[in-house]
Formats: C-alpha cells, structure tokens, sequence
C-alpha cells in the first residue's frame, strides 16, 4: 500500500513538473551593461539564475566589432546549455544585429516575420519558433523587438502585423519582447483584444532606476495556458532593461 502511494505521489509530481513552463524576456544591449563593460558571460548567469525554459533576447550582437567580433550565440548556448537562435534584423559593423531565442527543447520549426518599417528606421522583425514542451504540447513561441519610442513611430503597422500573424496561429501562443509601448498604449490596446498581457505594475527601464514598462510577454489563455505570475528581476547592471520572466501552467 505504501509503496502504491509513492509512486501516485511521483506520478503527480511528474506531471506538475511537465505542465510548467518559465519564459524570460531580456533586452541584452548588444551585452553591455551599464557600467559600460561588454560581457556575455554576466548575461548568461542572469539567465541561468531564472533557469527558464523559453527566453527571447533583444538587441542582439553577432560577430559586430563594437561587441569585439564576438559569437553571442555560441557563448550563450555554452552557458546556458540551452538551444539557441539568431535572426538578423540588419548589417552592422562589420557583423549583424537582431533578436535571439534560448530554448531548454529542440526547435522543430523556424520563421521571420518581416514588420513594417520605414526606409529611414531600423528593420523590425518577429521570429517564431515552434517547440514541444511539458508532457507533448506543441507551443508557438514569438518573440520581437518594436520600433524606438517617438511620435511618428511605425509601432502601430508593426503591431498590425503581429496581431495579423498571430491570428492565423491555432497552437497555443506565447509573445514576448521589449514592445517600447506602455500598458493602456495604442499597439498594446491593439494585442490585449486577441491575448491577455501578464500583467505587472513593475517598471522595466532603465535598469538602474526605471520608470517604464516597456517589456512584456503575452498568451493566448483560451488554448490551455494559465499564467502564474510575472516578476521583473532587479538586475541594475547587466543590461539597460530589467530582465522579466513568467511561469505557465499548460492545462
């Protein structure tokens, strides 16, 4: 009898393990922090410290010379040990610069979604990855960087767009980024009528004493998703954004 207990309680144990999944979002400044010193490593323990199962990263360097010709992705994934991902949004100096994605689980499916952006702005994208996580459940993982904040800003097309391509999605949908837009913003007002944001009244930026809430992840929550609370980390150096993170129960 006692052994019969055992295993149901391991059983159940197992299965609340397997329907839990952590996703971060980081905006990394190119790996420098604000103490002005370029160290991926230092971006790696922040990460570990959260042990996330998902993490979307902006402002990513690859082989650029500002950031010493270094392969950010190969240092992460040595890290972290987990899967890693780079997509160029644009050339720079010399290497490239874009957006990144860290998965704990093989990635099974790719894509770049190319935003709106005008000539005379930066290039935005949104990548999509798709993973099986927990106990067998297909998650449609997106992950973008919006345009910089300004009056004329192309975030409202961008964030068309997304809403677009995230309608078309019928697996259970995870968004996460730095959306340089604040709750109650017009793009954000936009994503809240077909996700729901976890919510935080914790501001994100600048690191060191921040005063916006410009990073976010959201979720579709009517296809089985149920979101344990999110925390922005108080991590003042590492980066110019506070890194957040959320726990998922799937259902």
């Amino acid at each position: 009898m006692m052994k019969n207990k055992l295993i149901m309680i391991l059983i159940a144990l197992t299965l609340i393990s397997c329907n839990r999944i952590t996703v971060m979002s980081y905006n990394i400044h190119a790996m420098k922090g604000m103490d002005k010193v370029l160290d991926a490593k230092r971006i790696a323990k922040v990460i570990n410290e959260q042990n996330p199962d998902l993490v979307a990263l902006q402002e990513v360097d690859m082989f650029t010379e500002r950031s010493g010709k270094m392969d950010a992705i190969a240092i992460l994934e040595e890290e972290t040990g987990m899967y890693g991902l780079f997509m160029k949004t644009f050339d720079y100096q010399g290497g490239e610069f874009g957006n990144a994605i860290l998965s704990k689980y093989p990635i099974i499916e790719k894509r770049s979604i190319a935003l709106p952006s005008r000539q005379a702005y930066e290039p935005r994208i949104m990548m999509m990855v798709s993973v099986v996580v927990g106990c067998n459940d297909t998650v449609h993982f997106y992950a973008t960087h919006l345009d910089h904040h300004r009056e004329d800003s192309d975030r409202p097309a961008q964030m068309s767009k997304i809403i677009e391509t995230i309608k078309k999605d019928k697996y259970k949908v995870i968004l996460a980024g730095d959306l340089n837009c604040q709750p109650g913003s017009e793009p954000l007002n936009m994503l809240d009528k077909i996700l729901k944001r976890c919510p935080s009244e914790e501001m994100t930026y600048p690191a060191d004493d921040p005063y916006w809430i410009i990073d976010h992840i959201y979720y579709s929550e009517n296809r089985g998703l149920k979101d344990l609370g999110l925390k922005v980390i108080p991590e003042k150096v590492a980066s110019d954004h506070r890194p957040i993170v959320t726990r998922f129960r799937i259902k």
